[in-house]
């Protein structure tokens, strides 16, 4: 491993980052609803709005963009990606990681 690589797994070890828009877009989604979903992720009131849906619940960053259906995990990867961009590993659309995973699942006749 060259000493860029380790550099960025050691960087990823401390700091993660939960999800990613480096697959590009997705374009099932338009502009807006791409935009939306980024902003809500870093939304100083994303707290709040949980806590008016699950009162009871604790916000936790990660089951607040799941709730909220802000963000998908690719069934090939497990990358954690924003709704309206492709998988940053694979390059899969939402749609279609998730009918390939359906697929190899379902029994075969």
């Amino acid at each position: 491993m060259d000493e860029n690589a380790r550099r960025l797994t050691r960087s990823e070890a401390r700091d993660p980052v939960p999800w990613t828009t480096a697959g590009g877009p997705d374009l099932r989604y338009g502009d807006v609803t791409r935009e939306q979903h980024r902003a809500w992720l870093t939304d100083p009131r994303l707290a709040e709005r949980f806590r008016q849906l699950e009162p009871d619940a604790e916000p936790v960053y990660e089951r607040m963009i799941r709730t909220f259906g802000l963000v998908w995990e690719c069934p090939d990867d497990g990358m954690v990606n924003v709704v309206g961009y492709r998988c940053a590993d694979c390059g899969s659309s939402r749609e279609a990681a998730l009918l390939a995973a359906r697929c190899r699942e379902s029994p075969q006749p």
